[in-house]
């Protein structure tokens, strides 16, 4: 059994990266090919960017609030965790300017439709 393996590898400076592999064997058999064509981008990304927008009960600030963010405030209620003053400002969900249990509790209600805005200011 005879096999011929052949790479060629073609880079331009800042511009594209063009690879290409190509496997022969003997008649009757498989034969594998592949191209992999990619160019670079260039991505910023500013600390302004990543939150500007405070939204209740979003504590881990991924956007959404769901039951990773009850976990996130219990985990701070019980010194698990620190949380920025972004989170700080989200995880106030029942409005008393404290981070307590009544923020889990109202956050998990949230959850379930008990309440249907936060924060809660009552």
């Amino acid at each position: 059994e005879s096999s011929e393996t052949a790479t060629a590898t073609e880079t331009k400076p800042a511009e594209s990266s063009a690879t290409a592999t190509a496997t022969e064997t003997k008649p009757g058999e498989s034969t594998t090919e592949s191209a992999t064509e990619s160019k670079p981008t260039e991505t910023q990304t500013t600390a302004s960017e990543i939150a500007t927008e405070l939204l209740y009960g979003d504590v881990n600030l991924d956007g959404r609030v769901d039951i990773t963010d009850a976990v996130l405030i219990n985990k701070a209620i019980a010194g698990a965790v620190e949380l920025s003053a972004n989170q700080r400002h989200n995880s106030d969900v029942y409005a008393d300017g404290e981070l307590t249990t009544s923020d889990a509790t109202t956050l998990l209600q949230f959850l379930v439709s008990m309440i249907k805005i936060l924060p809660v200011t009552e």
